[in-house]
């Protein structure tokens, strides 16, 4: 930032109570003799230390070659500081300094502030002087007049002359001296400006170490704390690992049923075919029973033996009607068994049953639609490119057609400082189901909130009931999902911005429909 902006924006009451927390008395004198506020010393130990404070506040003010100096003298004092807010992102910032309690018991809050005030970044410096302001607020100057009168109160006679003794000039002797002892010192004090640079650079190298051997510990602690989650992990591997060999093995079970439940439809059907050719042999018997009504007594018996070959027949045929509806019942249980293996089977992605489901596909005359869409991906697509908003209603239109839709899900990302009733209501009410969950903040600042997995598994569970599954998407990460329904003889199809939908994508899905200026608004 420019060199104005800081008295633009700090009054001098503010800065001198600032400078108050800044320095200490040696580093008060130090700076005011340095830069020749005061040439007179005597007048310079007199004054009190509000009074040398608004001395330097002034000369801040007005003085560009003090306003320089000060700065310098005010980074070097809080170089470790500026260094940590260098090496800090923007969000880091505003989480760890977000107030001023902990810097202030600290004994970091002027240092940490005048770092902030001094960074390159807009933000950074936007929000030092946030948390300047309401540090004054709080505090206020009366904590600047409670200093000034308890350095009244405690400073001695002797510390002044100690004061005096460090840091003084000897005008007198200065005057007394010759020329060439004048060169001669201005020689020494050239020399001791270069060690004292020196020295400060070696210091801040030093600083820098000792910043980096606390950032590594803090590295260290991480990838510890990585390596037992790792550890867990694959502790949690293992166990779904046993689950899964335990799930296969059910499934090989149920194969073994569904091989018996065959072969008993097999025999179902020959029974059946068995009924028929002895019902059409009843007929027959009736057509010759009436055709030889007026035959022998003889005949009359063998009338009377079939007609009790007819009571067996019926007793037969009510026999295998109760076994055809026992049979009945267990197919449908092996059915309903057989559909909840293959949704298991799904989740493990193993293809095992696939060539079973062709025996379950749908009837309706409509292929029956699901539409799953990812507004955030949508959302981030229009604005980023078009800087406009997907019309969502058309859309729905447009994509369905005349098929059956069976459901619509809006999966939504709430951020807490934007309001999204309105929106989310108006999806509700033209046929959207919203499913939302709310943007989670991790430990060093950054945010994530995605749908990914959540859409996959609704995708998977309603595919047993789905013809038709429309992704709104272009997210890559729908591959493998889109791969798996196609394995289900389903039909996968994606609507999104064609420069910000994955190639791979494009090419699985069955249909892509692009994305244009008929459905932003």
């Amino acid at each position: 930032m420019s060199d104005p902006n800081i008295k633009l924006q700090i009054r001098r009451d503010q800065f001198t109570w600032f400078l108050d927390l800044l320095l200490d008395e040696r580093e008060i004198f130090q700076l005011i003799a340095s830069v020749g506020i005061i040439p007179d010393v005597d007048r310079l130990y007199a004054l009190s230390k509000r009074e040398l404070l608004e001395h330097l506040t002034d000369a801040f003010f007005t003085e560009t070659t003090v306003e320089a100096s000060a700065k310098q003298f005010f980074s070097e004092k809080g170089h470790t500081a500026v260094s940590r807010v260098g090496y800090m992102e923007v969000a880091e910032i505003e989480s760890f300094f977000k107030t001023s309690d902990v810097l202030i018991e600290a004994g970091e809050f002027a240092e940490v502030v005048w770092a902030l005030l001094t960074d390159r970044r807009t933000e950074v410096v936007e929000h030092g002087y946030k948390l300047f302001n309401a540090t004054y607020q709080t505090l206020g100057a009366e904590s600047l007049q409670e200093g000034v009168n308890g350095y009244e109160n405690q400073a001695t006679a002797e510390q002044v002359e100690e004061i005096r003794a460090k840091y003084a000039y000897d005008l007198e002797g200065v005057r007394r001296q010759s020329e060439d002892d004048a060169r001669h010192m201005e020689q020494l004090e050239r020399e001791f400006a270069d060690f004292k640079a020196h020295s400060g650079i070696l210091e801040k190298k030093y600083n820098r170490l000792d910043q980096h051997c606390a950032f590594l510990l803090e590295e260290n602690e991480g990838l510890k704390a990585k390596a037992q989650a790792y550890d867990t992990n694959e502790r949690r591997m293992k166990a779904l690992e046993q689950e899964n060999q335990l799930l296969h093995e059910r499934v090989a079970q149920h194969v073994e049923d569904n091989a018996a439940l065959q072969q008993l439809v097999e025999d179902t059907q020959q029974i059946r075919a068995e009924k028929e050719r002895m019902e059409a042999q009843l007929k027959e018997y009736e057509r010759i029973k009436a055709a030889k009504e007026t035959l022998s007594a003889d005949l009359k018996l063998v009338e009377e033996a079939v007609y009790k070959g007819y009571q067996g027949l019926e007793e037969f045929q009510t026999h295998l009607e109760s076994q055809l509806d026992m049979f009945q019942k267990y197919h449908e249980a092996a059915r309903g068994a057989l559909n909840q293996i293959r949704q298991t089977m799904t989740y493990l992605d193993t293809p095992q049953l696939a060539d079973a489901e062709a025996g379950y596909a749908p009837t309706s005359e409509q292929p029956r639609v699901g539409v799953f869409v990812d507004v955030q991906n949508m959302f981030y697509a229009a604005k980023d490119r078009f800087g406009r908003r997907v019309d969502y209603i058309k859309l729905l239109d447009l994509i369905v057609g005349p098929r059956d839709l069976m459901m619509a899900y809006a999966y939504v990302v709430q951020i807490p400082e934007i309001n999204q009733s309105s929106f989310l209501s108006l999806l509700e009410h033209n046929g959207y189901t919203i499913k939302s969950k709310d943007l989670r903040l991790r430990g060093d600042g950054s945010a994530k909130g995605d749908w990914d997995v959540g859409i996959a598994v609704d995708v998977v569970s309603m595919l047993g009931t789905l013809d038709v599954v429309i992704l709104a998407s272009g997210d890559g990460d729908f591959c493998p999902l889109a791969e798996l329904i196609k394995q289900q003889d389903k039909r996968v199809e994606v609507v999104a911005f064609e420069h910000n939908t994955s190639m791979d994508l494009q090419q699985i899905a069955d249909q892509f429909f692009p994305i244009g200026d008929e459905l932003l608004i």
